[in-house]
């Protein structure tokens, strides 16, 4: 007799391994719920609601860490962690649905995070494309700046620009990110015209000369460039200000009907690093993304349209960028695309010591790495060649029927 540990990576591997070893398809279904442990936190539950939540859950197998002041009956409010399988939780929704204290709305939005976790696959779509994001894909970074931290000036010309967007769609991008705006720390806002005259004729020669088989985005804050990139040929809306910094970008998102990129950033890129500071940085990134997505559906944004960044290097400290790439699973609570921009940047260079940003290829790959494993779709990067190689490897690797 040979005992021997397994992990799975999500549900439709462990369903292949019981079919493998002669389970029926029906006590597949049944069995692969069971697989792996889910843990909830709930905050501001009923001290009352958490200790009915916590018999209901050890009743059916499961378990619920309350704070002794729940155990001990105390009134009040209180956070608890709650631990069950995906079979165990289907059976407690339905017994929620019965109890008092606030515990059948409990059960609602349950059943609405697990629904919405557990979505993995993904379209984004604009004038007749389509891009599957089943897997992650690469955004290939063209900065048509002067001034950006890392390849600033190297594609201010047009023909410079489009020389390097064709070399990273043969070196496997799939989106092309034009941005005319550096927002490195420190940087100072550019006028508008001149935002407008560093992308647009690029974009129009993108399109003119490179066919339409591809994503352009546009990096933009601003909702007039933002449409006159739209009107050259641009397919997606990238705003690290999420809506916030201009009041007609989310209307232009819902009368376009693009996929948008919304950003999460504490402060503006000239004053973000003057001292950012989180109690918890995934929760208040959490907490802005709730908000910022409610703001844009009621200016009309479609849910489907909307891709979040919790922006690695906005308003964050070495630790905070550490901790988001962490815990980004998280942020699949939205039930939305992530996109993830760590390439080259300082924090990798904190780590390791690297001082020039073009040298932080291996640092970024690692932070690519966990970024996929942890559901990021999007990886928006300097170095596609580098990147494609490290994505075919690793989701070759991850697919390995063993």
């Amino acid at each position: 007799m040979l005992i021997v540990p397994k992990e799975f990576k999500d549900p439709e591997e462990l369903k292949e391994y019981l079919l493998k070893i002669g389970n029926t398809p029906q006590g597949v279904e049944i069995l692969s719920k069971k697989g792996k442990v889910l843990l909830f936190e709930v905050k501001d539950i009923d001290t009352r609601a958490a200790n009915i939540l916590k018999q209901d859950a050890i009743a059916l197998g499961g378990d619920c860490a309350v704070p002794r002041k729940a155990s001990s009956f105390e009134k009040g409010k209180c956070t608890v962690l709650l631990m069950v399988t995906e079979r165990e939780l289907e059976r407690l929704i339905e017994k929620l649905k019965l109890q008092p204290f606030g515990l059948k709305k409990l059960s609602e939005k349950l059943q609405k995070t697990l629904s919405e976790y557990r979505k993995d696959s993904f379209t984004i779509s604009y004038r007749g494309k389509e891009l599957s994001l089943k897997k992650p894909v690469i955004m290939g970074i063209l900065n048509v700046t002067p001034d950006s931290f890392s390849d600033g000036g190297l594609y201010s010309s047009t023909d410079r620009a489009l020389k390097r967007c064709e070399e990273m769609l043969k070196e496997g991008a799939q989106i092309i990110d034009i941005g005319g705006e550096s927002t490195r720390p420190g940087a100072e806002p550019v006028p508008l015209e001149e935002e407008i005259r560093r992308t647009i004729p690029v974009i129009e020669e993108m399109r003119k000369k490179l066919g339409d088989d591809f994503f352009i985005s546009i990096d933009t804050y601003k909702s007039s460039v933002a449409e006159r990139a739209l009107n050259a040929g641009a397919d997606i809306v990238n705003d690290i200000s999420g809506f916030h910094f201009d009041s007609k970008m989310a209307q232009l998102v819902a009368k376009r009907k693009c996929p948008a990129v919304i950003m999460h950033i504490k402060g503006t890129p000239k004053d973000m690093q003057k001292n950012p500071y989180y109690e918890d940085v995934v929760k208040e990134i959490v907490e802005y993304f709730e908000r910022t997505i409610k703001m844009a559906e009621e200016r009309g944004v479609e849910r489907s349209q909307l891709i979040i960044d919790p922006g690695i290097g906005f308003g964050k400290r070495v630790t905070d960028n550490l901790c988001i790439l962490k815990r980004l699973s998280e942020l699949k609570v939205f039930g939305l695309p992530i996109l993830i921009g760590a390439s080259r940047k300082s924090f990798i260079g904190a780590v390791t010591g690297e001082e020039i940003p073009a040298r932080r290829v291996p640092g970024s790959l690692a932070a690519a790495a966990i970024a996929v494993l942890k559901g990021a779709k999007i990886l928006r990067v300097h170095d596609v060649k580098e990147t494609k190689q490290f994505l075919d490897t690793l989701l070759a690797i991850e697919e390995a029927s063993c």
